[in-house]
Protein backbone atom coordinates (compact mmCIF):
# COMPACT_ATOMS: atom_id res chain seq x y z
CA UNK A 1 0.00 0.00 0.00
CA UNK A 2 2.85 2.31 0.85
CA UNK A 3 4.47 1.58 -2.53
CA UNK A 4 1.22 2.35 -4.38
CA UNK A 5 0.95 5.66 -2.56
CA UNK A 6 4.48 6.61 -3.53
CA UNK A 7 3.82 5.64 -7.15
CA UNK A 8 0.72 7.84 -7.21
CA UNK A 9 2.69 10.78 -5.83
CA UNK A 10 5.44 10.20 -8.37
CA UNK A 11 2.91 9.95 -11.21
CA UNK A 12 1.20 13.21 -10.33
CA UNK A 13 4.55 14.89 -9.84
CA UNK A 14 5.53 13.89 -13.37
CA UNK A 15 2.17 15.08 -14.74
CA UNK A 16 2.55 18.44 -13.02
CA UNK A 17 6.11 18.77 -14.30
CA UNK A 18 5.12 18.00 -17.89
CA UNK A 19 2.21 20.43 -17.68
CA UNK A 20 4.47 23.18 -16.33
CA UNK A 21 7.02 22.56 -19.09
CA UNK A 22 4.32 22.71 -21.75
CA UNK A 23 2.86 25.92 -20.29
CA UNK A 24 6.30 27.56 -20.12
CA UNK A 25 7.03 26.72 -23.75
CA UNK A 26 3.59 27.92 -24.85
CA UNK A 27 3.80 31.26 -23.06
CA UNK A 28 7.46 31.84 -23.85
CA UNK A 29 6.66 31.83 -27.57
CA UNK A 30 4.29 34.75 -27.02
CA UNK A 31 6.63 36.57 -24.68
CA UNK A 32 9.50 36.23 -27.15
CA UNK A 33 7.37 38.03 -29.73
CA UNK A 34 7.09 41.07 -27.47
CA UNK A 35 9.97 43.51 -27.91
CA UNK A 36 11.96 44.45 -24.86
CA UNK A 37 10.31 47.31 -23.05
CA UNK A 38 11.72 50.65 -24.16
CA UNK A 39 10.32 53.06 -21.62
CA UNK A 40 10.24 56.71 -22.54
CA UNK A 41 11.57 59.29 -20.17
CA UNK A 42 8.96 60.45 -17.73
CA UNK A 43 7.83 63.74 -19.32
CA UNK A 44 7.07 65.22 -15.93
CA UNK A 45 10.61 64.82 -14.57
CA UNK A 46 12.28 66.30 -17.62
CA UNK A 47 14.96 68.80 -16.71
CA UNK A 48 15.23 70.15 -20.24
CA UNK A 49 13.03 73.09 -21.22
CA UNK A 50 9.73 71.72 -22.49
CA UNK A 51 7.09 73.20 -24.69
CA UNK A 52 4.54 74.39 -22.20
CA UNK A 53 0.85 73.78 -22.60
CA UNK A 54 -1.06 76.76 -21.33
CA UNK A 55 -3.88 75.76 -19.00
CA UNK A 56 -4.39 78.83 -16.92
CA UNK A 57 -7.95 79.97 -17.45
CA UNK A 58 -8.25 83.74 -17.56
CA UNK A 59 -11.38 84.55 -19.53
CA UNK A 60 -10.84 87.14 -22.20
CA UNK A 61 -12.88 90.30 -22.16
CA UNK A 62 -13.61 90.85 -25.87
CA UNK A 63 -15.57 93.93 -26.81
CA UNK A 64 -19.14 92.83 -27.38
CA UNK A 65 -21.56 95.43 -28.63
CA UNK A 66 -24.67 93.36 -29.25
CA UNK A 67 -27.79 92.59 -27.26
CA UNK A 68 -26.28 89.41 -25.84
CA UNK A 69 -23.39 91.25 -24.15
CA UNK A 70 -24.76 91.07 -20.62
CA UNK A 71 -25.70 87.40 -20.93
CA UNK A 72 -22.28 86.57 -22.32
CA UNK A 73 -20.64 88.45 -19.45
CA UNK A 74 -22.64 86.47 -16.92
CA UNK A 75 -21.65 83.20 -18.51
CA UNK A 76 -17.99 84.20 -18.57
CA UNK A 77 -18.16 84.92 -14.85
CA UNK A 78 -19.90 81.63 -14.11
CA UNK A 79 -17.34 79.57 -16.01
CA UNK A 80 -14.40 81.45 -14.55
CA UNK A 81 -15.57 80.87 -10.98
CA UNK A 82 -15.77 77.13 -11.63
CA UNK A 83 -12.54 76.76 -13.59
CA UNK A 84 -10.28 78.08 -10.80
CA UNK A 85 -6.55 78.20 -11.47
CA UNK A 86 -5.83 75.40 -13.93
CA UNK A 87 -7.45 72.79 -16.10
CA UNK A 88 -7.10 69.44 -17.74
CA UNK A 89 -6.45 69.18 -21.43
CA UNK A 90 -8.74 67.25 -23.70
CA UNK A 91 -7.48 65.05 -26.49
CA UNK A 92 -9.90 64.79 -29.38
CA UNK A 93 -9.96 63.69 -32.99
CA UNK A 94 -7.81 66.60 -34.03
CA UNK A 95 -5.13 67.98 -31.76
CA UNK A 96 -4.86 68.77 -28.07
CA UNK A 97 -7.69 70.92 -26.82
CA UNK A 98 -7.63 72.84 -23.56
CA UNK A 99 -10.83 72.30 -21.60
CA UNK A 100 -11.24 74.15 -18.28
CA UNK A 101 -12.62 71.86 -15.61
CA UNK A 102 -12.19 70.64 -12.06
CA UNK A 103 -8.87 68.77 -12.06
CA UNK A 104 -6.74 71.23 -10.12
CA UNK A 105 -4.39 70.59 -7.22
CA UNK A 106 -5.33 74.02 -5.91
CA UNK A 107 -8.97 73.10 -5.32
CA UNK A 108 -8.36 72.19 -1.71
CA UNK A 109 -7.37 75.81 -1.09
CA UNK A 110 -10.30 77.28 -2.93
CA UNK A 111 -12.96 76.53 -0.35
CA UNK A 112 -14.76 74.32 -2.87
CA UNK A 113 -14.11 70.97 -1.22
CA UNK A 114 -17.12 69.30 -2.81
CA UNK A 115 -16.32 70.57 -6.28
CA UNK A 116 -17.27 67.33 -8.04
CA UNK A 117 -20.74 66.99 -6.60
CA UNK A 118 -23.32 68.14 -9.17
CA UNK A 119 -24.92 71.26 -7.76
CA UNK A 120 -26.82 73.12 -10.47
CA UNK A 121 -30.55 73.35 -10.04
CA UNK A 122 -32.42 70.98 -12.32
CA UNK A 123 -34.06 73.74 -14.34
CA UNK A 124 -33.44 75.62 -17.56
CA UNK A 125 -30.74 78.32 -17.63
CA UNK A 126 -31.14 79.82 -21.13
CA UNK A 127 -29.00 82.39 -22.87
CA UNK A 128 -30.16 84.98 -25.39
CA UNK A 129 -30.09 83.80 -28.98
CA UNK A 130 -30.32 80.10 -28.08
CA UNK A 131 -33.34 77.83 -28.49
CA UNK A 132 -34.09 75.46 -25.62
CA UNK A 133 -35.40 71.92 -25.27
CA UNK A 134 -35.57 69.60 -22.30
CA UNK A 135 -35.12 65.84 -22.72
CA UNK A 136 -35.00 62.94 -20.30
CA UNK A 137 -31.35 63.58 -19.44
CA UNK A 138 -30.39 67.00 -20.80
CA UNK A 139 -31.17 70.68 -20.94
CA UNK A 140 -30.20 71.44 -24.56
CA UNK A 141 -29.48 74.97 -25.76
CA UNK A 142 -28.76 75.45 -29.46
CA UNK A 143 -28.03 78.74 -31.15
CA UNK A 144 -30.90 79.65 -33.44
CA UNK A 145 -34.70 79.46 -33.42
CA UNK A 146 -35.08 75.73 -32.81
CA UNK A 147 -33.25 72.76 -31.31
CA UNK A 148 -32.73 70.18 -34.05
CA UNK A 149 -34.57 66.91 -33.54
CA UNK A 150 -31.54 65.02 -34.87
CA UNK A 151 -29.36 66.59 -32.17
CA UNK A 152 -31.82 65.55 -29.47
CA UNK A 153 -31.84 61.97 -30.76
CA UNK A 154 -28.05 61.81 -30.99
CA UNK A 155 -27.59 63.13 -27.46
CA UNK A 156 -30.02 60.67 -25.92
CA UNK A 157 -28.41 57.80 -27.84
CA UNK A 158 -25.00 58.92 -26.61
CA UNK A 159 -26.28 59.03 -23.05
CA UNK A 160 -27.61 55.49 -23.36
CA UNK A 161 -24.24 54.24 -24.62
CA UNK A 162 -22.30 56.01 -21.88
CA UNK A 163 -24.52 54.75 -19.09
CA UNK A 164 -23.84 51.15 -20.14
CA UNK A 165 -20.47 51.60 -18.44
CA UNK A 166 -21.09 54.41 -15.97
CA UNK A 167 -24.50 53.84 -14.41
CA UNK A 168 -22.96 52.61 -11.15
CA UNK A 169 -20.82 55.73 -10.92
CA UNK A 170 -23.54 58.33 -11.45
CA UNK A 171 -26.91 57.26 -10.01
CA UNK A 172 -27.84 60.95 -9.74
CA UNK A 173 -28.22 61.14 -13.55
CA UNK A 174 -31.68 59.59 -13.26
CA UNK A 175 -32.93 62.78 -11.62
CA UNK A 176 -30.46 65.56 -12.50
CA UNK A 177 -29.80 66.73 -16.02
CA UNK A 178 -26.71 68.05 -17.79
CA UNK A 179 -26.81 71.47 -19.49
CA UNK A 180 -25.33 71.48 -23.01
CA UNK A 181 -24.80 74.69 -24.99
CA UNK A 182 -24.23 74.36 -28.76
CA UNK A 183 -23.05 77.47 -30.55
CA UNK A 184 -23.27 77.63 -34.34
CA UNK A 185 -19.71 78.83 -34.80
CA UNK A 186 -16.53 79.58 -32.84
CA UNK A 187 -17.21 83.33 -32.60
CA UNK A 188 -20.42 82.87 -30.59
CA UNK A 189 -18.75 80.23 -28.46
CA UNK A 190 -15.89 82.60 -27.68
CA UNK A 191 -18.32 85.39 -26.73
CA UNK A 192 -20.25 83.33 -24.19
CA UNK A 193 -17.20 81.61 -22.67
CA UNK A 194 -14.33 84.02 -23.13
CA UNK A 195 -12.18 81.20 -24.44
CA UNK A 196 -9.48 81.78 -27.07
CA UNK A 197 -9.82 80.82 -30.72
CA UNK A 198 -8.02 77.49 -30.36
CA UNK A 199 -10.39 76.22 -27.63
CA UNK A 200 -12.66 73.37 -28.69
CA UNK A 201 -15.00 73.38 -25.71
CA UNK A 202 -15.45 74.32 -22.07
CA UNK A 203 -16.93 72.41 -19.15
CA UNK A 204 -18.11 73.36 -15.69
CA UNK A 205 -18.14 70.03 -13.83
CA UNK A 206 -19.68 71.27 -10.58
CA UNK A 207 -22.69 72.74 -12.36
CA UNK A 208 -22.92 70.02 -15.02
CA UNK A 209 -22.52 72.42 -17.95
CA UNK A 210 -20.76 71.87 -21.27
CA UNK A 211 -20.14 74.54 -23.90
CA UNK A 212 -19.06 73.79 -27.46
CA UNK A 213 -19.67 74.76 -31.06
CA UNK A 214 -20.73 72.68 -34.02
CA UNK A 215 -17.78 70.92 -35.67
CA UNK A 216 -16.59 67.48 -36.70
CA UNK A 217 -14.92 67.16 -33.31
CA UNK A 218 -17.90 68.28 -31.24
CA UNK A 219 -19.39 64.84 -30.61
CA UNK A 220 -16.07 63.44 -29.38
CA UNK A 221 -15.53 66.45 -27.12
CA UNK A 222 -19.04 66.06 -25.74
CA UNK A 223 -18.62 62.34 -24.99
CA UNK A 224 -15.27 63.02 -23.30
CA UNK A 225 -16.63 65.77 -21.07
CA UNK A 226 -19.87 63.99 -20.25
CA UNK A 227 -17.72 61.14 -18.98
CA UNK A 228 -15.92 63.49 -16.62
CA UNK A 229 -19.26 64.73 -15.29
CA UNK A 230 -20.67 61.22 -14.83
CA UNK A 231 -17.53 59.38 -13.72
CA UNK A 232 -15.68 61.99 -11.67
CA UNK A 233 -18.77 62.75 -9.59
CA UNK A 234 -18.43 59.25 -8.11
CA UNK A 235 -15.36 60.32 -6.16
CA UNK A 236 -17.32 63.06 -4.38
CA UNK A 237 -15.05 65.03 -2.04
CA UNK A 238 -11.94 63.15 -3.09
CA UNK A 239 -10.27 63.74 -6.43
CA UNK A 240 -10.29 61.09 -9.11
CA UNK A 241 -6.75 60.10 -10.16
CA UNK A 242 -5.84 61.92 -13.35
CA UNK A 243 -4.86 58.77 -15.28
CA UNK A 244 -8.09 57.03 -14.30
CA UNK A 245 -10.29 60.02 -15.11
CA UNK A 246 -8.69 60.73 -18.48
CA UNK A 247 -8.33 57.06 -19.37
CA UNK A 248 -12.05 56.54 -18.78
CA UNK A 249 -12.94 59.67 -20.77
CA UNK A 250 -10.96 58.50 -23.80
CA UNK A 251 -12.41 54.99 -23.36
CA UNK A 252 -15.96 56.33 -23.60
CA UNK A 253 -15.02 58.69 -26.42
CA UNK A 254 -13.66 55.77 -28.45
CA UNK A 255 -15.72 52.77 -27.39
CA UNK A 256 -19.14 54.38 -26.90
CA UNK A 257 -19.12 57.51 -29.05
CA UNK A 258 -17.12 56.02 -31.93
CA UNK A 259 -14.81 59.04 -32.02
CA UNK A 260 -11.36 57.58 -32.63
CA UNK A 261 -8.61 60.23 -32.34
CA UNK A 262 -6.07 60.19 -35.14
CA UNK A 263 -3.16 60.25 -32.70
CA UNK A 264 -4.36 57.23 -30.73
CA UNK A 265 -3.40 54.39 -33.07
CA UNK A 266 0.20 55.49 -33.54
CA UNK A 267 0.66 55.79 -29.79
CA UNK A 268 -0.94 52.41 -29.13
CA UNK A 269 1.54 50.98 -31.64
CA UNK A 270 4.35 52.51 -29.59
CA UNK A 271 2.96 50.78 -26.50
CA UNK A 272 2.62 47.45 -28.32
CA UNK A 273 6.27 47.68 -29.34
CA UNK A 274 7.39 48.10 -25.75
CA UNK A 275 7.34 51.89 -25.49
CA UNK A 276 5.52 54.14 -23.08
CA UNK A 277 6.02 54.87 -19.40
CA UNK A 278 6.17 52.73 -16.29
CA UNK A 279 2.72 52.13 -14.85
CA UNK A 280 4.09 53.20 -11.48
CA UNK A 281 4.90 56.59 -13.03
CA UNK A 282 1.58 56.90 -14.85
CA UNK A 283 -0.48 56.61 -11.67
CA UNK A 284 1.58 59.22 -9.81
CA UNK A 285 1.05 62.01 -12.30
CA UNK A 286 -1.30 64.69 -10.97
CA UNK A 287 -0.78 67.39 -13.56
CA UNK A 288 0.20 67.58 -17.22
CA UNK A 289 1.74 71.01 -16.81
CA UNK A 290 5.03 71.40 -18.64
CA UNK A 291 4.83 68.29 -20.81
CA UNK A 292 5.21 68.50 -24.57
CA UNK A 293 2.37 67.48 -26.90
CA UNK A 294 3.98 64.21 -27.98
CA UNK A 295 4.51 63.03 -24.41
CA UNK A 296 1.00 64.00 -23.38
CA UNK A 297 -0.57 62.08 -26.27
CA UNK A 298 1.43 58.99 -25.34
CA UNK A 299 0.35 59.42 -21.71
CA UNK A 300 -3.31 59.67 -22.77
CA UNK A 301 -2.99 56.57 -24.95
CA UNK A 302 -1.43 54.57 -22.13
CA UNK A 303 -4.04 55.73 -19.60
CA UNK A 304 -6.79 54.74 -22.05
CA UNK A 305 -5.19 51.35 -22.69
CA UNK A 306 -4.86 50.62 -18.97
CA UNK A 307 -8.49 51.52 -18.29
CA UNK A 308 -9.59 49.43 -21.27
CA UNK A 309 -7.66 46.46 -19.89
CA UNK A 310 -9.03 46.89 -16.36
CA UNK A 311 -12.58 47.19 -17.70
CA UNK A 312 -12.26 43.92 -19.62
CA UNK A 313 -9.72 41.90 -17.61
CA UNK A 314 -12.19 40.41 -15.14
CA UNK A 315 -15.92 39.94 -15.16
CA UNK A 316 -18.19 41.17 -12.43
CA UNK A 317 -17.75 44.44 -10.58
CA UNK A 318 -13.97 44.31 -10.16
CA UNK A 319 -13.45 47.69 -11.85
CA UNK A 320 -16.18 49.29 -9.76
CA UNK A 321 -14.67 47.88 -6.57
CA UNK A 322 -11.26 49.14 -7.66
CA UNK A 323 -12.62 52.67 -8.08
CA UNK A 324 -14.55 52.45 -4.83
CA UNK A 325 -11.39 51.52 -2.90
CA UNK A 326 -9.52 54.46 -4.44
CA UNK A 327 -12.44 56.74 -3.58
CA UNK A 328 -12.07 55.70 0.06
CA UNK A 329 -8.37 56.50 0.11
CA UNK A 330 -6.70 53.19 -0.74
CA UNK A 331 -3.48 53.38 -2.74
CA UNK A 332 -3.64 52.10 -6.31
CA UNK A 333 -1.52 48.99 -5.75
CA UNK A 334 -3.53 47.68 -2.81
CA UNK A 335 -6.86 48.64 -4.39
CA UNK A 336 -5.83 46.69 -7.48
CA UNK A 337 -5.07 43.55 -5.51
CA UNK A 338 -8.22 43.75 -3.37
CA UNK A 339 -10.43 44.20 -6.43
CA UNK A 340 -8.73 41.88 -8.93
CA UNK A 341 -6.78 39.40 -6.80
CA UNK A 342 -3.77 37.48 -8.11
CA UNK A 343 -1.57 38.09 -9.99
CA UNK A 344 -2.15 41.81 -9.49
CA UNK A 345 -0.36 42.10 -6.17
CA UNK A 346 1.72 45.06 -7.34
CA UNK A 347 1.86 47.55 -10.19
CA UNK A 348 4.78 45.83 -11.87
CA UNK A 349 2.64 42.69 -12.15
CA UNK A 350 -0.12 44.74 -13.79
CA UNK A 351 2.43 46.11 -16.23
CA UNK A 352 3.63 42.65 -17.28
CA UNK A 353 0.11 41.26 -17.77
CA UNK A 354 -1.21 44.40 -19.48
CA UNK A 355 1.69 44.54 -21.94
CA UNK A 356 1.33 40.81 -22.67
CA UNK A 357 -2.35 41.30 -23.45
CA UNK A 358 -1.70 44.47 -25.43
CA UNK A 359 0.54 42.48 -27.76
CA UNK A 360 -1.33 39.17 -27.93
CA UNK A 361 -4.94 39.95 -26.99
CA UNK A 362 -5.18 36.49 -25.37
CA UNK A 363 -6.52 37.66 -22.02
CA UNK A 364 -9.20 40.12 -23.06
CA UNK A 365 -9.40 39.59 -26.84
CA UNK A 366 -8.65 43.29 -27.30
CA UNK A 367 -5.82 42.93 -29.77
CA UNK A 368 -6.83 44.09 -33.26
Amino acid sequence: MDILHKLRVLFWFLVAGLWGLFLYQYISEDLNSIPKIKLSQNPFSNTAPAKRIERKYTPAQPPVNNAAASSAQNFQTAIASAAYASSRILINSGDIKDIPDMHSKDLSQSGQQDYLAPKAENEAQPIEGFAYKQTDHFHIYQEGDKVDDALVKDLENLHGNIILDLIAFSPWQREKKVHIYFAKDPSTYQKITGRPAWSGGAANMAERKIYLYESEEAFGILAHELTHIYFDSFFENSQSPLWLSEGMAVYIQVERAGSYPRWLKENLDILKNGGGYKVSDIVKIETLEGADDKSVKLWYAQSYSLVLFLMRAKRGDAFYQFCKLIKHGENVSLALYKAYGSPYNKLSSLEVVWRYDLKTGKLTQLNN
